[in-house]
């Protein structure tokens, strides 16, 4: 297939700006790749969401064989971008037209000239994603290529969330190509989507994308949250503030096993499902302390944990997130908390309760003493436990079903009930143990892959309710992950620096961010001249195309950047803003996001059309807290996300005033 006819397909969809348009679109070029040349499906695939392959970064090998072919030093095409605003139109301009068909965009060792089509090879390349389409899109047009073109949408339904799940299992476009092949004989959909959920597994070796849960904001929305399940037992684990991985050994053999090489037998994965190199100090704690603790049974397993710094002194406390970060410091425990395939089984549809006792029994962690002191020293708090390098994470299984009220008022005191009595008492054991909180998982639910559930939530230390007012959920119950897309200049003693940021949420939908407030506070003056200088590299010259900002001319910033960080902001409070776009398809929503498990890259909310938006969400004083550099940005907060929280507001009795002044401290 001609690069030229997938560049066609790409322009199209651009100028139809729909996502269902894009689906049809994208479907219908994979019949045609499917039909007459199969081994060029995937690599369709990942042009299409900005890869050459999973195990490549964005905008890296086929942006130098573009340079390479064409003579362009990657400075000047740059210089042409910032003018232009659009990476496809500076190389459109910088290079001949000339034929290059899919197979060769892959060529590594290729000579040929370049062709226009490139325009689209390095849009794409270089995360603008100005077409709309990342791998949810993708995955959901590949599975309607493989369904009869006729196909209606109920039965589509089931069908396509096969194929998502199997794909979130292993996410690589190869296996997942491989796998639909068998089905194209079958004789219906629901029989293609019976072998797809027999045969998806994970792989060890191939990561598996995260399950994640939801904030919180009161102890009382975890309890009737958790009466709803079956059994209604959760387990409340610490929440650990360190960095979440995935190890994964296979062909393992109890006489011979080499931990020290990066190979078959061990991969350590972040929570991007990023692979963590073998010279990494993850990887080499992880060999060294947790491996040699596997029982003799084991023969592969996938594991996750958390990675927490420790103090090096004697104390060896937990130590914050950023500490971790630091090149210098090695000392590190791995806290684990799930298993989702040992033995050549996988467990990710197990109850949570069967992973654990499996994760249980596959080691055997050195033991803690949770009393011993050093000789002619009192015994230890809970602060001052001597972690080892490998444990598994503390925490207590609650009762949610027993002892309670189902009618019980959410502002009555919590104390008075047994569930939520014992969850206070776990929740500050763990901030008693130097952690942020606590992830309560209901005991019989199953691991849901690249999901994010109300069958795991989560609850901030910042919520003990310790006053009426914390107990009803003032604030709100979690950090944000937001990206930094443009910046005001600053005055005084910043007048040399960036004073405050432009920040924005993401939709995976329809790959827009979308802003939901400014930040000037919580930065030192270090903080602020480093961060300058970094992104004054990826100012453009005009605002990008996947950008929904407000047009109101007093929060108009003074540049415009490239999407490239990831800032941890505390906020007090979202409201409904004139000035912020983040949240406005979502706010006359008939009703809050079902209980059910939604995907990370969907809404799960009903939007409205752009002819019914008004107002968005805004940010009330905001701070800068810490640079996510384990999140890209598709992983920001999502704006279902934030709508989410606000209608939660609305529930906990949180202001709703629409805010026309800025309400931001900068």
């Amino acid at each position: 297939m001609l690069f030229r006819d997938l560049a066609a397909t790409f322009r199209r969809i651009q100028l139809k700006n729909s996502r269902d348009a894009s689906i049809s679109e994208l479907s219908n070029a994979f019949r045609t790749i499917r039909d007459n040349q199969p081994t060029q499906l995937p690599k369709a695939m990942y042009l299409m969401t900005s890869q050459v392959s999973h195990e490549y970064g964005i905008f890296q090998a086929p942006t130098y064989m573009v340079v390479d072919a064409g003579h362009v030093d990657i400075p000047t095409i740059f210089d042409a971008y910032k003018k232009s605003g659009d990476y496809g139109t500076a190389v459109e301009a910088l290079l001949k037209e000339a034929i290059l068909t899919l197979p060769r965009a892959f060529d590594d060792d290729s000579s040929a000239s370049m062709t226009i089509d490139v325009v689209y090879e390095c849009d794409d390349l270089h995360q603008n994603l100005r077409i709309g389409v990342g791998s949810k899109s993708v995955v959901m047009a590949l599975a309607h290529s493989f369904a009869d073109a006729d196909a209606d949408k109920p039965s589509l339904q089931p069908w396509v969330a096969s194929v998502a799940a199997a794909y979130s299992q292993r996410p690589i476009f190869e296996d997942l190509v491989e796998t639909l092949g068998h089905v194209l004989a079958l004789p219906s959909l629901d029989a293609k989507a019976g072998y797809i959920r027999a045969n998806a597994a994970p792989k060890p070796g191939t990561p598996v994308q995260t399950m994640l849960g939801y904030p919180v904001s009161t102890l009382h929305q975890i309890t009737q949250r958790m009466r709803k399940y079956a059994g209604g037992v959760a387990a409340c684990e610490y929440k650990y503030d360190g960095a979440r991985l995935q190890i994964h050994v296979s062909k393992r053999t109890v006489s011979h096993m080499t931990p020290t090489n990066e190979g078959p037998d061990l991969a350590v994965f972040s929570r991007n499902c990023e692979r963590i190199p073998a010279d990494h100090k993850y990887f080499a704690t992880i060999a060294t302390h947790v491996v040699p603790y596997m029982n003799a049974h084991v023969e592969s397993i996938i594991v996750e944990g958390e990675m927490v710094a420790v103090a090096d002194d004697q104390t060896q406390q937990l130590l914050p997130f950023q500490t971790l970060q630091t090149n210098g410091h090695t000392a590190m425990c791995l806290f684990a908390f799930d298993c989702l395939y040992l033995n050549g089984t996988s467990l990710v549809h197990r109850p949570f309760q069967d992973r654990r006792a499996a994760l249980h029994a596959a080691f055997t962690p050195p033991s803690t003493s949770t009393t011993s002191a050093l000789p002619g020293q009192p015994p230890r708090s809970p602060r001052q436990q001597l972690p080892q390098r490998f444990q598994f994470v503390q925490g207590q299984d609650v009762s949610f079903s027993l002892h309670e009220d189902p009618d019980t008022d959410e502002n009555e005191d919590p104390l008075s009930n047994s569930p939520a009595k014992l969850l206070q008492n776990v929740l500050q054991a763990a901030v008693d143990a130097d952690c942020e909180g606590l992830m309560v998982k209901a005991l019989d639910e199953p691991y849901k892959p690249g999901c994010r559930t109300h069958t795991w939530l989560k609850v901030k230390r910042d919520y003990l309710p310790a006053t009426p007012s914390m107990a009803s959920g003032m604030f709100l119950p979690d950090s944000l992950d937001l990206v930094p897309i443009a910046a005001f200049r600053g005055k005084g003693r910043r007048a040399h620096v960036f004073g405050s940021f432009l920040l924005a949420c993401y939709d995976p939908t329809t790959q827009l961010f979308h802003t939901v407030g400014k930040v000037g506070s919580g930065f030192t003056d270090v903080d602020l001249a480093a961060i300058s200088k970094r992104l004054e590299d990826t100012v453009v010259a005009v605002k990008p195309l996947e950008y929904d900002a407000s047009e109101v001319k007093s929060i108009q910033p003074d540049v415009w950047f490239e999407p490239t960080e990831v800032w941890e902001i505390r906020a007090a409070q979202l409201t409904k803003s004139v000035k912020y776009t983040a949240g406005s398809t979502y706010l006359d929503a008939p009703s809050p996001p079902p209980p059910s498990t939604t995907s990370n890259t969907s809404s799960s909310i009903t939007s409205r059309t752009d002819a019914h938006k008004s107002c968005g969400l805004g940010l009330r004083f905001p701070r800068f807290l810490a640079v996510r550099r384990d999140k890209a940005v598709v992983q920001a907060t999502s704006d279902d996300q934030l709508a989410s929280l606000y209608l939660d507001s609305q529930t906990n009795n949180l202001s709703t005033t629409i805010i026309n002044d800025d309400d931001q401290r900068h």
